[in-house]
């Protein structure tokens, strides 16, 4: 599946006194640490970033040095997050199978938990990092007196990003634009609606939303903490789901990659499942080749090794 990516990093920053998606953090744009995380993935290849038109100039500044080969579009904005997102889908080609939106704010957001939310997705099924709730939640009225009390094991905390196929996600956008749906705050809630399957993948509380001023240290302190993975040890494993004539042309453009082939199993009811080792950035370009050989159903999912 060819991802797209929509960063959504419009808004004023009236709490920051300027911008929010473009204040320092960590010696960049806050907004630059999910920009660079998702272009070290070679799932992905579109990403659009949306932001208020008076920010446009200088998101294309921070953007275009840290895409690559990335096809990418920095657009305006809407009035409210579902309208910019709007805006964002309308910018991502036809080709991204699969799209995640993300908020600009999350800047502490790992490719691990990203791959995670990846490999669930499926047409009718998307899904959404998340964290359980460890507070007991309370509904109130309108002078805050407790009218219930939540169950906790059945509450989950949304993070972005949040996934689903291309297909669902534009269906679900317009139909809300098309039957008036009340505004949503995130992308999951639309799909709900569209009566799309959409699954909880556990994500990590460092995937906070910057919200307040102390959020920027408290978001500093984690990235000082952070211990990356060597480059030389970082190695994918890639599930491939193709039809059976398509079988020798992938194992053929996997091992050009320098793919170590770990397992093919031909006994699944729909497909070929081939299983490799390879070098993520041997991996670039990989989704159109496999869409080119196999077929826009093929599909393929990736975690570290």
């Amino acid at each position: 599946m060819i991802w797209g990516a929509v960063i959504v990093a419009a808004g004023r920053g009236t709490r920051f006194g300027r911008p929010k998606q473009l204040i320092e953090l960590g010696g960049k744009p806050l907004v630059a640490w999910s920009i660079e995380m998702f272009a070290a993935m070679p799932e992905i290849v579109d990403l659009v970033v949306v932001t208020e038109p008076e920010f446009i100039e200088a998101m294309e500044t921070v953007v275009r040095p840290r895409v690559g080969s990335l096809g990418v579009a920095v657009v305006r904005g809407g009035n409210t997050r579902e309208h910019s997102v709007r805006a964002g889908l309308a910018a991502l080609p036809a080709h991204c199978a699969g799209i995640l939106v993300h908020d600009g704010a999350r800047p502490l957001v790992r490719s691990q938990d990203i791959r995670a939310g990846m490999r669930v997705v499926r047409p009718g099924t998307a899904s959404l990092l998340a964290t359980p709730a460890v507070d007991t939640m309370k509904v109130v009225d309108g002078e805050q007196k407790v009218m219930r009390t939540l169950a906790r094991a059945t509450l989950w905390a949304a993070q972005t990003p949040q996934f689903a196929a291309g297909a669902d996600l534009r269906r679900a956008h317009a139909e809300a634009q098309r039957h008036h749906w009340p505004a949503s705050t995130d992308d999951a809630a639309l799909l709900e609606r569209a009566g799309i399957d959409v699954i909880v993948v556990p994500g990590s509380p460092d995937n906070f939303k910057v919200t307040v001023p102390g959020d920027i240290a408290r978001a500093e302190a984690l990235l000082r903490d952070r211990v990356p993975l060597p480059a030389d040890e970082e190695v994918l494993v890639v599930e491939c789901f193709v039809e059976a004539r398509a079988v020798d042309n992938i194992l053929a453009e996997l091992e050009s990659r320098h793919a170590r082939i770990d397992g093919i199993d031909r006994d699944l009811p729909a497909a070929v499942a081939i299983r490799a080792h390879v070098d993520p950035e041997n991996l670039r370009g990989f989704g159109r080749r496999l869409h080119a050989l196999a077929g826009e159903g093929a599909i393929f999912t990736s975690h570290v090794s």
